[in-house]
């Protein structure tokens, strides 16, 4: 079973500059959960607070410390997740493309 999660949009404090790391910025973030469904379920209310409250909680300075974060976080928080893509974009802070890093596990 895969549980999606597309197109999750909030602020947060994420990235080097020194105006990045005053304002907040639009993050999108885009998943594809796999587990076996064995009568239950994962909850995506869960799992999209845990990842909006962790972005906003860790302000991380690069993106790719996220996902190395989030890595470690969302196998603890979510055991029965057996494997995943999670895309992160910043699509404001260049004005002619959106920029972004994934990692599948």
């Amino acid at each position: 079973m895969t549980l999606l999660i597309e197109n999750l949009s909030f602020k947060a404090i994420v990235g080097i500059l020194p105006s990045e790391r005053v304002k907040e910025q639009n993050i999108i973030i885009n998943a594809e959960f796999s587990y076996e469904y064995k009568g239950e379920y994962l909850n995506y209310v869960e799992i999209v607070e845990f990842l909006k409250t962790e972005f906003q909680n860790n302000a991380y300075g690069l993106l790719e410390e996220a996902l190395e974060d989030l890595k470690v976080k969302i196998a603890i928080s979510f055991p029965s997740i057996t494997h995943y893509t999670l895309s992160i974009k910043k699509p404001e802070i260049l004005s002619d493309c959106v920029v972004g890093v994934k990692i599948s596990i």
